[in-house]
């Protein structure tokens, strides 16, 4: 329950697991919603756990972090036939986030390790029993079982599971509050999933066959997925899981670095439909970027001065230095970081953008404009919000429009830190932001 307060909302939580596909090696993660029965899916194709690893590292209720120490967890396995990749989700927050989407999930997982595959294990985890007052860990059940090699449990092997959670929910009736009974009781009468039947419509990735990776479905999931993915602002505002989970990966300015990883977010509004909320067409593209009135491109060194271009209205200004007095002959705490802004006009007379793509990059910057983050090339929360204004631009505005010439939501671009070169750069337990220190501020 305290790990789950740390979730500051679904998007977030959907965003930490995406982070630990990333982790997992997998080369895609997707999710998918289906409005008719309140179903949360997410499959990737990771690394995946075996059954030993999936008790002693997901299921545990607190492990030593300092992974490889006598008293720790060996560290998570790698593809070795892909290029290492930092560990974005270290703080274990992605069991917490599936128990911030909804109250039961089934967990199905396969793993690779040297070459082969292992066999499926699946879980069934009623979360809300943890709420129950008087219920010690020990007490509550969670049913693990085995599948061979390349099969996937079908309708009745989840009930059975599902059934299982219910006579363990039985033995408390006694103790427990009959609302809060029945409330958890409906719950698990109402998880109805067939994983065989989903694969088949749905495809890859998949645990089926030669397939490895870890699923998770939820279900009923929390209606504020459902708030999520339909609330507006104001200016016709993105929906705010569109605007935490868009861009997860740079492939906003030219040249990027290939992403390592896809991230897809189906919206089933009916069983005949849906639409991928977060289309890498749905992000700015570097067409877009590269035809902006101005850009601002270079690198803050560790002394804090700025080197690079500056183009206007397309005159390239190279070898532009911005020193930082402040810095005195020491380094900063942040550490070097690259930065890649485009800023349009806010008229369409004083932008060399023809009409209709000016209207078209307007409409995209009063939706998900900002300025974002991006940790090797992962993208950091809630940093490129548009209601996130962290270098307070509109503020200094309020004082002197005159010397502040640039307007946040007319702002789109990248800040690139790394793992190595900004250690001091370090996220939050609940993922909104960095931690309060001298090298944030």
């Amino acid at each position: 329950m305290l790990g789950r307060q740390q979730i500051a909302g679904i998007p977030t939580a959907i965003s930490e697991l995406f982070k630990n596909a990333h982790d997992a090696y997998a080369d895609s993660v997707e999710a998918d919603f289906y409005h008719s029965d309140g179903l949360f899916l997410l499959r990737d194709d990771g690394m995946g756990m075996t059954r030993e690893e999936f008790e002693a590292r997901w299921l545990t209720l607190g492990t030593e972090s300092k992974l490889d120490s006598p008293s720790g967890l060996a560290p998570p396995p790698i593809d070795v036939r892909k290029p290492k990749r930092p560990i974005l989700g270290e703080k274990g927050i992605g069991r917490l986030a599936i128990g911030a989407i909804g109250p039961q999930v089934l967990v199905l997982t396969r793993a690779e390790r040297s070459g082969h595959l292992t066999d499926l294990t699946a879980a069934f985890i009623q979360w809300s029993l943890f709420q129950c007052p008087g219920i010690d860990l020990d007490q509550i059940e969670i049913p693990i079982r085995s599948f061979p090699s390349g099969t996937l449990p079908d309708r009745t092997d989840v009930t059975d599971m599902a059934a299982q959670v219910h006579e363990n929910l039985l033995s408390f009736k006694s103790r427990l509050d009959s609302a809060m009974f029945q409330r958890i009781e409906q719950e698990l009468l109402a998880f109805s999933v067939d994983p065989m039947a989903l694969n088949v419509s749905l495809g890859a990735p998949s645990l089926a066959g030669t397939g490895r990776g870890t699923h998770f479905y939820v279900m009923p999931a929390d209606f504020s997925l459902l708030a999520s993915i339909e609330e507006r602002g104001a200016d016709d505002n993105a929906s705010a899981l569109k605007k935490m989970l868009l861009g997860f990966t740079n492939t906003m300015t030219p040249n990027h670095p290939a992403p390592r990883i896809k991230t897809v977010f189906r919206d089933h509004r009916t069983d005949d439909s849906a639409e991928d909320l977060i289309d890498e067409q749905g992000f700015f593209t570097p067409e877009e970027f590269s035809n902006a009135d101005h850009h601002i491109e270079g690198r803050f060194d560790e002394y804090g001065q700025f080197l690079g271009t500056v183009s206007v209205y397309g005159e390239d200004h190279p070898n532009h230095v911005v020193p930082w007095e402040e810095a005195r002959g020491k380094q900063t705490d942040c550490g070097a970081f690259k930065i890649s802004v485009a800023y349009v006009q806010g008229k369409s007379s004083e932008s060399t953008l023809p009409p209709n793509d000016f209207a078209r990059i307007i409409r995209k910057l009063n939706q998900i404009g900002g300025l974002y983050i991006y940790k090797d090339n992962v993208r950091i929360l809630p940093y490129g919000n548009t209601d996130y204004d962290f270098l307070d631009l509109e503020t200094n505005r309020t004082k002197s429009a005159g010397y502040y010439y640039f307007s946040y939501r007319r702002i789109f671009g990248i800040i690139e830190i790394t793992q190595t070169s900004n250690p001091n750069l370090n996220e939050k337990a609940g993922r909104e932001g960095f931690q309060i220190g001298r090298a944030h501020v």
